[in-house]
């Protein structure tokens, strides 16, 4: 099984995810924020689906029932 995210829980801790993915595209020869919020965006979205997808999978797992994620490796956030 895959390693189990780190949560995020307060909103400070999400500006400083926010932030430290900022720094790593700001390196990348980015100009602007303009430039790698499509991004940032996409980087969101794959998190939040795999915790979500995780949360779904235990619970269908404890009920005895198959999980299919919506993405299949190496394109999920844990992967």
């Amino acid at each position: 099984m895959a390693k189990k995210a780190k949560q995020i829980s307060s909103q400070s801790a999400l500006n400083s995810e926010i932030k430290s993915i900022c720094d790593i595209m700001r390196r990348s020869n980015c100009a602007g924020a303009m430039q790698y919020v499509p991004e940032l965006t996409w980087i969101l979205f794959l998190r939040i689906l795999d915790e979500r997808e995780s949360q779904e999978a235990e619970e269908s797992e404890a009920m005895g029932l198959s999980f299919t994620y919506s993405l299949e490796a190496p394109y999920r956030w844990r992967d």
